[in-house]
């Protein structure tokens, strides 16, 4: 019988990276003791993990149009490493102080440091945060990961990051996310429900629906996604844009909808979107930068197929032409090219779909995941 573990999990929003509390529901069911210290946002307050517990650090400065914060827990975190007499402490880089706190505690208290690396550096576009950033990754970044025993990837895509910031390759573990497939089932009775529920609602039975989720903040390049569908509405009337959650940029692009006449559903965020995915023909995702995004492979595990662009891991999941499309970044011709071809075939869209469900299951389950993640802890431990 293996001994549970106990482990501390560091993040700046905790609850807005859904691999993380995924990552902890499941340690916890598995037996490990986990805690969580992070900043909470009021959307956060009243959410709970079952097993995991949470310790609040409250910031002194939140900028909420990056959205970050700036705090120093060293204390915080000190005292809930050693009451909680934790084994390993695990963070995630969000460019956060949480996190340069959390490794500076693992060097006091001699306890294992492992670090994820989930993408690229942020980058804002404002000229002052986007040098501060880069500021952090040249500093900071590179402390951590050289204090950090083991680094995480998402993608192998991600090992150019991990050699800019001059980590050694012996400490790195490739670990892509994964997706419980067996929720994310487009054949589910109580999604089939809420999906001719949502087509009445929005009207959109006889249209094709071309779908994003996720963040709506400017790196997720969702103004190339507006423009190519207008340059295509001329010829194809039948499209919709059906974007799931919300964000920053959300007034911006309402706008932008609605200068360029483009037929858009704004569904908000959403808790479950599953029944949003089983809505979509075609699903984008147009990223000026991204390290390997969950909504891409739950959307492929939705028998979706997919435009991404041709940054971070998305060449790892999309095999252009296969099971969709890669197009570089901010090139609206290509994918509008893109778009025009699968919006004009149907039988291309469910090979390429069930193409998708079927990789997921074979390269991205979770389960697998998981179990990665928890052999690096007990070779440390």
């Amino acid at each position: 019988m293996k001994i549970p573990l106990n482990i501390l999990l560091v993040a700046e929003y905790f609850y807005a990276n859904p691999d993380f509390v995924r990552l902890s529901e499941e340690l916890a069911r598995r037996n490990h003791n986990l805690s969580v210290a992070t900043s909470l946002r009021t959307v956060d307050k009243s959410k709970r993990e079952s097993g995991v517990e949470v310790f609040e650090i409250e910031p002194f400065v939140t900028i909420y149009r990056i959205p970050h914060t700036l705090s120093f827990p060293i204390s915080k975190i000190l005292k809930v490493a050693n009451m909680q007499s934790v084994d390993v402490i695990h963070a995630v880089n969000d460019h956060s102080t949480n996190v340069a706190c959390a490794s500076l505690v693992s060097e006091t208290i001699q306890t294992p440091f492992i670090y994820t690396i989930q993408g690229p550096g942020t980058r804002t576009g404002h000229p002052l945060v986007d040098t501060l950033v880069a500021t952090y990754d040249l500093t900071f970044e590179r402390w951590i990961s050289r204090i950090a025993r083991k680094v995480i990837l998402l993608s192998k895509s991600l090992i150019s990051t991990a050699e800019k910031l001059r980590i050694d390759k012996r400490k790195i573990s490739v670990v892509p996310s994964g997706i419980d497939t067996a929720h994310f089932d487009p054949e589910h009775r109580e999604i089939r429900t809420k999906r001719d529920q949502l087509l009445n609602e929005f009207n959109v039975d006889d249209k094709v629906v071309v779908g994003y989720a996720g963040r709506l903040d400017p790196h997720k390049g969702l103004t190339y996604l507006f423009s190519a569908v207008k340059a295509l509405q001329e010829e194809h009337s039948n499209i919709v844009l059906l974007i799931a959650g919300d964000g920053a940029q959300r007034g911006d692009l309402e706008t932008k909808a609605k200068n360029l006449k483009v037929k858009t559903v704004f569904a908000g965020w959403q808790h479950d979107l599953r029944p949003y995915y089983s809505l979509m023909d075609v699903f984008v995702l147009p990223s000026l930068f991204e390290g390997l995004s969950n909504v891409i492979l739950e959307a492929m595990a939705m028998e979706i197929p997919v435009i991404a662009t041709t940054v971070g891991g998305n060449p790892d999941v999309v095999s252009n032409g296969e099971n969709g499309f890669l197009v570089p970044p901010r090139n609206v011709s290509k994918l509008a090219a893109a778009l025009a071809r699968l919006v004009e075939d149907r039988q291309m869209r469910m090979k390429m779909g069930k193409l998708n469900r079927l990789k997921v299951k074979e390269d991205f389950q979770w389960d697998t995941a998981v179990e990665k993640v928890e052999k690096v802890y007990r070779e440390l431990a």
